[in-house]
């Protein structure tokens, strides 16, 4: 009798899922010029915004499936190279848990590489019937979120189901489960040197997503403990909620500014890169000078010096494992990678 009441749960969860697996296309001319945006900054965009309806609407908040994003980025990617349909029933149920209960699909897809966020796609699905009925569904309680962008778009896959004993996520974070740099991230939290990335929940750390400077002296001042300044006022940090990591790092000289040679600026909302985070790293633990590995791709950079510096202290290895023969100087860092850097630095 169990074997039969599963059979007709799934039966009937595939019929309703006939009806609200829906799909959007639409086409948006380029614009602005694209942002250092991530495909976690887009999909945890889409879940923060699809929460806000549920909480508008009287419906409890879905939890990210962070287990389930790679299969369904994978589905994303699959739309791009091949057509823009919904999952068909074998792939699907490769995804989805086996103690599914019901699912729901939307998918969408933008022509514009350059929009900032995910407004647009959220806003097309939220303006059909069929895909809002999708978002604001009381019986899902999951959901995973998938994307793809490349100089066609973004393309966009969201999952949504509800599941029996369905395991929550492991360790501090939930989106870091698959992530190469998970222990390095496991041990920073530890250390209380990172908090999360969604504030107040705090149970994602965006492994991929890019590190601000303002976020970056929060991770410096936090990793050195250092004692409380004000020494140093930079004129565009005062709405900053890192302004005193950001005058703290500063009046220790770690950092001089954005703006040489007046440096009376931060640009604390400005993205790191690889280079720029070697100077505040070999600055910060006031590593001496050495020579002893040379990058190929560096010579031209500005950060060669301090680059050298944290190879020599161990602190990266390079950036094209296993040659590592580059550094990568000109590329943003990661929030998964400055967890690396981080705990090497500090020998955790």
């Amino acid at each position: 009798m169990g074997s039969v009441d599963k059979r007709y749960s799934r039966l009937l969860s595939l019929t309703v899922a006939v009806f609200v697996a829906l799909a959007l296309v639409a086409g948006f001319p380029a614009g602005s010029a694209r942002a250092a945006i991530s495909r976690d900054s887009f999909e945890n965009c889409l879940i923060d915004k699809l929460n806000v309806e549920r909480a508008n609407a009287g419906a409890v908040e879905l939890q990210m499936a962070f287990d389930l994003v790679d299969p369904v980025r994978d589905w994303s990617q699959w739309m791009r190279f091949n057509d823009f349909e919904h999952m068909s029933s074998s792939v699907r149920s490769a995804i989805l848990p086996s103690s599914w209960t019901t699912w729901g699909e939307n998918i969408a897809w933008t022509s514009n590489q350059n929009i900032p966020d995910c407004s647009q796609i959220h806003e097309m699905w939220m303006t059909s019937s069929g895909h809002r009925a999708n978002i604001l569904k009381s019986s899902f309680r999951f959901v995973a979120i998938g994307t793809y962008v490349d100089e066609s778009g973004w393309w966009a896959t969201q999952l949504f189901f509800n599941a029996t004993n369905y395991p929550g996520c492991n360790g501090t974070f939930c989106d870091d489960d698959s992530s190469i740099f998970e222990s390095d991230i496991e041990k920073i939290a530890a250390a209380g040197i990172t908090l999360g990335c969604n504030p107040p929940a705090n149970d994602r750390f965006c492994p991929e997503q890019g590190v601000t400077r303002g976020a970056m002296a929060a991770f410096i001042d936090r990793s050195l403990t250092l004692p409380s300044s004000n020494a140093i006022d930079f004129l565009d940090d005062d709405d900053s909620i890192f302004e005193g990591s950001i005058q703290n790092i500063a009046a220790a000289g770690i950092t001089l500014g954005c703006n040489p040679p007046a440096n009376t600026k931060f640009c604390p909302n400005d993205f790191v890169t690889r280079g720029q985070m070697a100077a505040f790293l070999s600055r910060a633990l006031n590593l001496p000078s050495s020579d002893v590995k040379d990058f190929i791709d560096d010579d031209g950079s500005i950060f060669e010096e301090s680059i050298q510096n944290i190879a020599a202290a161990g602190i990266t290895l390079g950036c094209n494992p296993p040659a590592n023969t580059k550094f990568c100087p000109n590329d943003f860092v990661t929030r998964g990678q400055v967890a690396a850097f981080l705990a090497r630095a500090l020998k955790f």
